[in-house]
């Protein structure tokens, strides 16, 4: 989000900012405020506060520091403020959530060179509060949107799978019965027997990657067993069907996770892995899944040959677009790490359970 100061503070227009909305201040080198605005005094008032403890000769630095121990932004304001005054940049913004009344209020803080007199530094606060609203609708929208995008897929995969298993599986099993019979009828021609022995060997196989083919559609195995199993397993296979190592690391003692976040990790790794199978070159690859507070993150990492990050996500290739929206769908994280020779890394990081 990025919001331009509506009314610049200079030396020429300072006598003209008293009537406009943003809150401003004017400090010394030391932190000390020379001058407030009138919508400054206004914001005292508004949330019964004296003016004495936030007006001229009150030093701004100390306010800051006096609350930076329990809140982070008062120390992220201190060193922004203190880097303007002491010439390290030229300017310093940061956006701050506070409260007021009985709903939020979302302001950004501009600090800027100011001299004038015994002023040395602009300090305003612009409310963004109707912006920042809009901004978290959209993207509730959006997260709504998507949702229902993955819960249809998965609801596809599930009836595919169902299929596969019900219908298919039933007629190759009918099929290497049928088979089966043939062989114990022909025991004279031992060269007819070799070959249905063979087409029932083949048959086994076909069955066997069908059930692993419906498995991956709708991993029986997460719901029944957890995220922890179902990786397992899924390490396993990805190992043997493509030949590439693979060290995962996934704790014993998982707790409980919800249902979405279950998923939204298991599809992620399924996508990564696909990835390093069909794209990378590497010989192995990492799975960690970890437990950090009350949210589960899960990295694949790989040493291939990597990938220009801009250009994948123009083409919206590798389901990284996939991946993503998984991830937005439970509110967690989605970070990734590649360039051209240097391997890939993606990480993401859900709540154990679903958010409030």
């Amino acid at each position: 989000m990025s919001v331009a100061l509506s009314h610049p503070v200079t030396q020429s227009s300072w006598t003209g900012v008293q009537g406009i909305s943003d809150r401003i201040a004017l400090i010394d080198r030391w932190g000390t405020i020379v001058a407030v605005n009138e919508s400054w005094s206004d914001l005292a008032r508004q949330t019964g506060t004296m003016t004495s403890r936030i007006g001229p000769g009150v030093n701004y630095l100390e306010i800051c520091r006096a609350a930076s121990p329990s809140c982070p932004d008062a120390r992220e304001a201190l060193a922004g403020i203190r880097s303007v005054l002491g010439g390290k940049s030229r300017s310093f913004v940061m956006d701050y959530m506070a409260n007021f009344g009985s709903s939020p209020a979302y302001f950004r803080m501009a600090v800027t060179p100011f001299c004038h007199g015994d002023a040395e530094a602009a300090i305003v606060h612009i409310d963004i509060t109707e912006l920042q609203l809009s901004k978290e609708n959209s993207l509730d929208r959006v997260r709504e949107f998507a949702q229902r995008l993955v819960k249809a897929q998965e609801e596809e995969r599930e009836r595919i799978a169902k299929e596969m298993h019900d219908d298919l599986g039933n007629r190759i099993a009918l099929l290497s019965f049928s088979v089966q019979s043939l062989i114990k009828q022909r025991h004279e021609h031992s060269a007819r027997v070799q070959e249905l022995g063979d087409v029932l060997h083949k048959i086994s196989d076909l069955s066997y990657a069908l059930r692993q083919l419906s498995h991956c559609l709708h991993p029986h195995l997460l719901r029944n067993f957890g995220v922890g199993v179902a990786l397992k397993v899924l390490c396993e296979e990805f190992a043997k069907t493509t030949g590439i190592r693979i060290h995962a690391v996934i704790p014993e003692d998982l707790p409980r996770v919800s249902e979405e976040s279950g998923l939204c990790v298991f599809r992620v790794s399924q996508e990564c892995l696909h990835n390093i199978a069909k794209h990378s070159q590497a010989a192995s690859a990492s799975l960690v899944l970890e437990q950090v507070q009350r949210h589960l993150r899960l990295t694949v990492s790989d040493r291939g040959r990597g990938f220009m990050q801009s250009l994948a996500w123009q083409k919206a290739g590798l389901g990284l677009t996939s991946m993503k929206e998984r991830v937005l769908c439970v509110r967690g994280q989605f970070e990734i790490r590649s360039a051209p020779g240097t391997g890939t890394e993606v990480r993401i990081t859900v709540p154990i359970s679903e958010p409030d």
